[in-house]
């Protein structure tokens, strides 16, 4: 259970983080909303992702110890310059660790299309990666922020410790990601 159950009373009790973002006017924003040492290197992922094409936004523990205090469930985060950037995207991808032992993403969110392009270009280059169709990291809430561009569906990417922990991971999966994100914008803009 989160210690704080939204941004407004998290940001009067902590300031041990980091926001970081880029709005380049994209119509996709990629966000690691439990960076730095929350859920470690999914904001390394999440920039990876971004490259100098999409939006951003991270959000990065920095406290000494203790980080998981800063997490918030992802249909109660509700950042409000990570919403801002999120509510008028087209597409919005998420990026977060679990806990899984293998190496693996799983991939969950609303909008099954590009949901099923990312995990066809994981398999292309080789990163394991599943569909969470149902379940905990399935990302089908509709409050989940991934969920919560114009579209109303996106894509929440849960990275294990092994690839988020092995750099020479990032660079495939960030390059599956952005091939997908490609593929879905020939068909739909």
């Amino acid at each position: 259970m989160d210690t704080y159950p939204n941004f407004s009373l998290l940001l009067q009790h902590e300031h041990d983080f980091v926001i970081e973002q880029a709005d380049r006017g994209a119509t996709t924003t990629i966000v690691a909303p439990h960076g730095g040492a929350v859920e470690p290197h999914t904001s390394d992922i999440a920039r990876l992702i971004a490259g100098d094409e999409y939006n951003y936004f991270l959000f990065n523990g920095a406290k000494g110890a203790d980080n998981g205090v800063l997490h918030i469930t992802s249909h109660h985060w509700d950042h409000p310059a990570g919403l801002a950037l999120v509510t008028r995207s087209l597409r919005v991808i998420t990026v977060h660790g679990c806990r899984a032992v293998e190496a693996v993403v799983i991939v969950g969110g609303r909008d099954t299309r590009l949901r099923d392009l990312i995990v066809e270009e994981m398999d292309r280059c080789g990163q394991p990666a599943v569909i969470a169709a149902t379940g905990r990291h399935s990302g089908r809430h509709q409050r989940n922020v991934c969920n919560r561009g114009l579209t109303g569906s996106g894509v929440q990417l849960e990275i294990s410790r092994p690839l988020r922990d092995d750099p020479s991971c990032w660079p495939a999966l960030a390059g599956a990601v952005r091939t997908a994100i490609g593929r879905c914008r020939k068909h739909r803009g």
